[in-house]
């Protein structure tokens, strides 16, 4: 709960977690009886995919990771000279007063509470270039854990081949670019 980047119900409500520990406690458990788990929200990058499906998810939601595609909906607008797609979150008020409302309790309520925002993301293009880069992205990634499937990560893990590793603020900087003066990144 609240692990999207238009939520806010960690902050409103005090509930949630974070999205890699909720994916593993919450599949630890599915797994018992074969239910197959949706990791919904945190996903912003391959990484992530990577590390939610090696956590136990058996597949991931990637909102704000498609959103601002030329696919995704919504029209384009300009704000600054920068391309941009509005984005809002179900748990906003635009979101409530369009029909969410009912997932959040406030269907029967005159005062609703709002659990995400409205926001822009940026142009990405189309998905024709985003989803080979992220499918590949996702291949190597398993290959540099040694899992040929996601079934076979989640075995890696379970048989404690695979373990977990809290990280430092220091070595999550350490793990990225850092010490340039500036730089290029260019996925593909």
């Amino acid at each position: 709960m609240g692990s999207g980047s238009i939520c806010t119900t960690q902050e409103d409500c005090a509930v949630g977690r974070g999205q890699a520990t909720a994916v593993y406690k919450v599949s630890s458990i599915a797994a018992q009886s074969d239910v197959p788990v949706i990791a919904d929200g945190g996903i912003a990058n391959s990484g992530h995919i990577i590390k939610a499906l090696t956590l136990g998810a058996s597949t991931i939601m990637m909102g704000s990771f498609l959103a601002g595609s030329n696919e995704a909906p919504g029209a384009y607008e300009v704000q600054g000279g920068r391309r941009i797609k509005k984005y809002r979150g179900m748990g906003s008020l635009e979101a409530m007063t369009k029909g969410s409302d009912a997932r959040y309790l406030g269907d029967t309520s005159k005062l609703k509470i709002a659990q995400g925002v409205v926001g822009a993301v940026a142009d990405k293009g189309s998905l024709l270039k985003l989803i080979p880069y992220t499918m590949q992205a996702v291949k190597q990634g398993f290959q540099d854990l040694g899992a040929s499937s996601i079934h076979s990560a989640h075995n890696l893990l379970r048989s404690s081949v695979l373990r977990l590793e809290v990280r430092t603020g220091a070595a999550q900087i350490e793990g990225g670019v850092h010490d340039l003066v500036f730089y290029e990144k260019k996925s593909f």
